[in-house]
């Protein structure tokens, strides 16, 4: 509570009530001028006129504020190098970091910092092993006791991988999911965590049979599914086909579990499928093709030090770690890079996401992640419009969220940015933050990176309860 104290005095906040998903919003009215604006529906910015935002809902766009007496009003003026655009969207947001070899544990306090520093306001879990953390910090965010972007909870793995890397495959036991699954256990269990909550499951290393009742029971509470469809043999436990026509809302990472040649044979298939039953694909590039983008980008795929963030005991750790492999090799990577435009150029623009999928195992970091992904992006040859749409209100669409995020249009919650630099030219300017607002609460994002440096992990070498995993089974232990 000291620690919360102390970040609200530092905070510039135009509004003194924070809030998540879709609690009360705060009563201050806020004005923008000047600058320009990319409201995520547009192919291009224009120049701002202005923005009115009452009662955390943006209330009017290009409004003409010349000669309007504004006293009343907490105005923020940019120059003609700023420009606005919507809060971003991660669909592949990892909380959870292996920092003492002991599997992955949730973070999401300083971690969900980091997040809305970044201008990414809104957050999807993507799978988690502490879902109570995640559940805890969102109750904590949505009655303005805590500082966070909006924390959409996937809950834990929908599959075998609620065990972690110790099941490579959907046949293979956890106790967490076990092989004998019953229908009804699995209905039970979409159902509790439908009762949380929770908008969207994450499918992993779960068999056809298995994956088919969780879409289902999924769709009757109005959640949407994503699949994680390859396992660690480098086979399908699920086809993307037959997920797809089971009504797979999103896929993630690749297309085809090819290099090219026979196995990427059902490419195009695949693409149809897509495009027919209007399929959301996050291709991950920052994650995939990290290691060598890094050699390659050098500086402009990392810019900052985000060791800092962790504790100084957590920083040796991962230190004495060493460099990852690189997650795909070149041809591979060429690959995804293939797929992804070709789902592009066949009309697929407004299925791209963006997603960073970056469980921590070193010292860089998912919020960061974000802006790794959208060069990543970029660099594949994907425009930049198009990207940054991906950002945006493709992610609140593929959410079921679009009626009130991804865009900042009259009647939507004021989720938004401001960035010095214009984007159209150079993607990398998204990380120029000068502010960044959610829900008409207004932060200044140096402030907040500053409030989470040192904070991130263990102390020591008697502080690891918190960071060890613990699985949880399924079924009671008589």
């Amino acid at each position: 509570m000291n620690k919360l104290r102390l970040i609200s005095a530092l905070l510039f906040l135009f509004s003194s009530n924070s809030f998540a998903q879709w609690s009360e919003a705060p009563s201050d009215e806020i004005v923008i001028r000047g600058g320009w604006l990319f409201d995520g529906i547009s192919n291009n910015r224009r120049q701002n006129k202005g923005i009115v935002i009452r009662d955390g809902k943006i209330v009017e766009i290009d409004k003409n504020l010349q000669g309007i007496l504004l006293s009343s009003a907490n105005v923020i003026d940019l120059t003609d190098a700023e420009t606005i655009l919507p809060g971003m969207i991660d669909l592949h947001a990892h909380y959870n970091f292996d920092l003492i070899d002991e599997g992955r544990v949730e973070e999401v306090v300083n971690n969900g910092i980091i997040f809305l520093a970044n201008g990414v306001t809104s957050t999807w879990s993507a799978g988690e092993y502490y879902s109570e953390r995640v559940l805890r910090q969102r109750d904590l965010i949505d009655n303005s006791k805590a500082i966070g972007p909006r924390l959409f909870s996937s809950g834990p793995y929908f599959g075998g991988f609620r065990c972690e890397y110790s099941v490579k495959t959907a046949e293979d036991d956890c106790s967490a999911w076990p092989n004998d699954i019953t229908e009804e256990e699995i209905r039970a269990e979409v159902d509790k965590w439908a009762e949380r909550g929770i908008v969207s499951i994450k499918i992993k290393q779960a068999t056809p049979s298995e994956t088919k009742i969780i879409i289902e029971q999924a769709h009757k509470h109005g959640m949407t599914t994503t699949g994680h469809l390859a396992n660690y043999e480098w086979q399908y436990d699920v086809h993307p086909r037959d997920a797809i026509m089971m009504g797979l809302d999103r896929l993630e990472h690749q297309i085809t579990l090819g290099s090219g040649g026979a196995e990427s044979a059902d490419m195009e298939e695949v693409i149809d499928l897509i495009l027919q039953h209007q399929v959301y694909y996050g291709a991950n590039l920052q994650m995939y093709g990290g290691v060598n983008l890094r050699e390659e980008l050098g500086a402009d795929m990392v810019w900052t030090n985000e060791a800092k963030y962790f504790t100084p005991y957590a920083q040796k750790l991962l230190e004495q770690r060493g460099d990852p492999l690189p997650e795909s090799d070149v041809v591979e990577y060429a690959q995804r890079v293939l797929e992804l435009n070709r789902l592009y150029q066949s009309g697929g623009e407004n299925l791209l996401i963006v997603g960073t999928d970056e469980p921590v195992y070193t010292t860089l970091l998912p919020g960061f992640a974000f802006h790794r992904e959208l060069l990543a992006l970029v660099h594949a040859g994907i425009p930049i419009v198009t990207v940054l749409k991906a950002a945006t209100i493709n992610g609140a669409n593929a959410l079921g969220v679009a009626d009130k995020l991804g865009s900042i249009e009259s009647g939507k919650l004021a989720d938004l940015f401001v960035i010095k630099g214009n984007p159209f030219e150079d993607i990398k300017v998204t990380r120029n933050i000068k502010l960044v607002i959610k829900g008409g609460v207004v932060y200044k994002p140096e402030i907040l990176f500053k409030s989470a440096e040192g904070l991130i992990g263990p102390q020591g070498s008697d502080d690891h309860d918190d960071w060890r995993l613990h699985i949880e089974p399924l079924r009671p232990v008589n």
